[in-house]
């Protein structure tokens, strides 16, 4: 669905049809965008394993801290590319249950560690190799909605939540003709409701189901 399609889907719903419209196209696409983001915030976000851009992360010799792409909201996975082990991914916390500390001895890759900075991992120990990791993420939309042209990234099945925050955002704006507090907060609930329910349903698509075996007489 293209942002265009969502906004003329918005004026038809808000029944703002007519010129010199209430919510201006500009305005509408800011709110789109700012749907798509929302909801990726409180569902898991855009699952990534492709995007050289936010999946890929090179290491050089005696790298320290390397910086992560701002669309990450979660490391689902690192494998080395080079090998395709796993590469385990701890939490600052992590550490001291480990008796592991950055003491600035070289060695070969065994940890990234995030949490210290925003956006950015910790590599233990400080690397003496080079090596490539592939990442596992989710993530929230890459570009921002500013032109009706853009298709979203958040796919089609979910345009009823994301259109709760549509409404949501222009029932908010500071106009005598447009503000109602009480249908704000209304389709906000909706939407929060919504994305609670598209969580569930990703936590369950995403649990291996396990085989039974009954025994016999």
């Amino acid at each position: 669905m293209t942002a265009g399609e969502l906004l003329g889907l918005f004026r038809l719903e808000i029944d703002d049809l007519e010129a010199p419209f209430l919510w201006t196209d500009a305005e509408v696409l800011s709110y789109i965008d700012d749907a798509q983001k929302e909801f990726c915030r409180k569902t898991d976000g855009l699952s990534d394993a492709t995007t050289p851009a936010v999946t890929q992360l090179p290491i050089a010799v005696g790298d320290s801290f390397l910086p992560l792409h701002p669309s990450i909201l979660k490391i689902r996975g690192v494998t080395r590319a080079d090998t395709g082990r796993t590469v385990e991914v701890l939490n600052n916390e992590d550490l001291a249950a480990k008796r592991l500390r950055f003491d600035g001895h070289p060695g070969r890759l065994q940890y990234l560690v995030i949490g210290e900075e925003r956006n950015k991992a910790r590599v233990y120990p400080l690397p003496n190799e080079a090596v490539q990791l592939q990442l596992l993420v989710f993530r929230l939309p890459l570009v921002r909605i500013t032109a009706v042209g853009q298709e979203l990234e958040v796919s089609d099945e979910h345009q009823v939540g994301l259109m709760h925050w549509l409404k949501k955002r222009a029932y908010l704006k500071q106009d005598a003709d447009a503000f109602d507090k009480l249908k704000a907060a209304d389709f906000e609930q909706r939407f929060y409701a919504f994305c609670a329910e598209v969580k569930e349903e990703e936590r369950r698509k995403a649990h291996k189901p396990r085989t039974v075996a009954y025994g016999g007489y």
